[in-house]
């Protein structure tokens, strides 16, 4: 019936709007579809709001700037309707009060579906990149869409979190024994006064779903927590009993607490997940939209973000750039009222949300600095992976090939990197390991060959005759003369021309990494202009390298220097020449 109503209607509109003249046809026909109606009567202003502020954002691609015409199109469907004697003169008033004062919330509406588009069409290019898609083929982009939008609901939710995760790689960790963990999660004061908590509060009356007031401090001595403040608030037992529920250790009935049955807490396995849920109860808040937040309220919403960066750190943080980090985040996201108040509270705030994780046992503190316990890096992972994060382990990349190796690098700290190419390369002969690197390395992009160049070097001498090899391809014979150099060959060293080569090579491979500014920064900010760095940038043109073009273009645009940019923006012109 639905599906009747709007082809009628979308065909008597079209003629209606023919005869006037002229009327948004398009705008008209997606609203007509949006309401979906069995019959106009149904109609009315709760549903006009609904359609434009909800259905309409949610289901088209569509601007701030695109709201007047929308809501032309509105008008003249309302018009239509009104004319054919569908609607009544109290229901016209009706709609028209509607498209009269609802634009302010519709432009709104549509600014916030835009932002979300936008990042919506980042991740479709993404995942069109990674199928090796050309953006810029039109057809291939189609066919891509078309392909994607036959796929189930199920399906698609797949192949977006598989791109998030290879969106989002965080450093990778090295666990503790199974048996360590579930001993330190046995042990923790999370995990027992969270029992406790449950077993005291079962079958005691909540006050919207929280301990009534004269409950508090009952609790807070029965559990032997720390005293409450001034106002009666505990920050302990209120972060508790959030956990509690989170972990469904307590559920409510009645307006009243009831412990949870059946729990088997001997098991291992039981043990250490319930921590994982009673750990995510802590540190997961969530506040209502709109809502003016106190500086510890700013805090808590942002304390994973805070332990992200910290677990990405890798090892101990000082508290004071944790806190500087948190403070110039907030600024940087929040319309803050009051910044003065706001950086004042952060600080205090962090303390005491970091000391409540340490009593619990997800973090040690010492010297003014703040790192994981092996229990609270094996949660963060956890809720990591629940997430649809790669959390990778060191140790992953051991079995694997020379490509997938090089990959797996770019996500590691040069400390766990060191940890993880002696894995790889105990796990395979020097024979094996420098038949893949340099294979890759012949045939793979600069960026792959910067690091493949670096394990390299750490292969044994048993390689000898392989590397000694690799002198004839140009990919590789400067990074074959240094390993035959350092490793004994005294007559063999790279040349100049080697040296030139190598130089190209590796910027093109941190352009690539981390595109041109950051490249020529890191690279080259340090370096003296002197006449030695000239003489390079001024002759590398002559290279017979792919990329000595788009390195010397990089230098060009983004040295500080203005008379050895334009040095380098003249070779890049002779080596585009040539």
């Amino acid at each position: 019936m639905a599906e009747k109503w709007v082809e009628t209607t979308v065909e008597g509109f079209e003629a209606w709007a023919a005869a006037k003249g002229g009327a948004d046809l398009h705008g008209a026909r997606i609203l007509v579809e949006l309401a979906d109606l069995n019959r106009t009567a149904e109609l009315d202003g709760e549903l006009l709001r609904e359609i434009l502020l909800e259905d309409f954002p949610e289901n088209v691609v569509a601007g701030p700037e695109d709201g007047p015409a929308v809501l032309g199109a509105a008008r003249d469907l309302v018009s239509f309707l009104a004319e054919g004697g569908e609607l009544d003169e109290a229901r016209v008033r009706e709609l028209t009060g509607v498209l009269d004062t609802v634009g302010p919330e519709f432009a709104a509406a549509l600014e916030e579906s835009s932002e979300n588009d936008g990042n919506a069409a980042e991740l479709f290019h993404r995942m069109m990149s990674a199928d090796g898609v050309d953006l810029d083929d039109e057809a291939a982009v189609e066919e891509w869409v078309r392909e994607f939008e036959s796929l189930s609901d199920e399906e698609k939710v797949e192949r977006a979190m598989r791109q998030f995760a290879a969106d989002n790689v965080v450093p990778p960790v090295r666990l503790a024994p199974r048996e360590e963990l579930v001993a330190a999660a046995r042990a923790s004061s999370l995990f027992t006064s969270a029992l406790e908590l449950a077993a005291w509060a079962d079958g005691r009356a909540l006050e919207e779903g929280r301990l009534a007031e004269d409950d508090v401090k009952t609790a807070v001595e029965a559990l032997g927590l720390r005293p409450s403040d001034e106002d009666g608030e505990n920050l302990e037992l209120e972060h508790l009993w959030r956990a509690v529920r989170h972990a469904d250790l307590v559920e409510v009935e009645g307006g009243r607490a009831r412990r949870a049955e059946g729990l088997d807490t001997g098991d291992d396995e039981a043990a250490l997940g319930l921590w994982i849920a009673l750990f995510d109860g802590v540190v997961t808040h969530e506040f209502a939209e709109g809502e003016a937040l106190s500086p510890l309220e700013v805090c808590q919403g942002e304390l994973p973000s805070v332990l992200l960066h910290l677990y990405e750190h890798g090892t101990a943080a000082p508290l004071g750039e944790l806190v500087s980090g948190l403070i110039e985040h907030v600024q940087d996201t929040y319309e803050v009222a009051d910044a003065q108040t706001l950086a004042q509270g952060l600080p205090q705030a962090l303390r005491m949300e970091l000391d409540g994780l340490a009593r619990w046992g997800a973090l040690a503190s010492a010297d003014g600095e703040v790192s994981f316990t092996p229990l609270g890096v094996y949660a963060v992972r956890e809720l990591l992976l629940a997430d649809g994060y790669t959390a990778p382990l060191i140790g992953d990349l051991a079995e694997g090939s020379a490509d997938e190796l090089v990959a797996g690098l770019v996500h590691h700290r040069e400390d766990t990197a060191e940890q993880e190419i002696g894995l790889w390369l105990a796990a395979r002969s020097a024979e094996e390991a420098a038949t893949g690197l340099l294979e890759l390395m012949r045939d793979g992009h600069p960026a792959q060959r910067n690091i493949a160049a670096v394990v390299l070097q750490q292969v044994g001498r048993e390689a000898e005759p392989l590397v000694r090899g690799a002198l004839d391809a140009p990919q590789t014979r400067p990074y074959a003369a240094i390993w035959l150099n350092t490793h004994g060959d005294e007559e063999t060293a790279p040349s100049e021309s080697d040296l030139q080569w190598m130089f190209v090579d590796t910027l093109a491979g941190m352009v690539e990494a981390v595109g041109p500014h950051d490249a020529v920064q890191i690279a080259l900010a340090e370096s003296e202009v002197d006449n030695d760095l000239t003489e390079l940038v001024g002759g590398v043109w002559r290279l017979d390298h792919p990329h000595v073009g788009e390195v010397l273009e990089a230098i060009g645009e983004h040295h500080h220097d203005k008379e050895f940019a334009k040095l380098a923006r003249k070779a890049a012109f002779k080596a585009r020449s040539k």
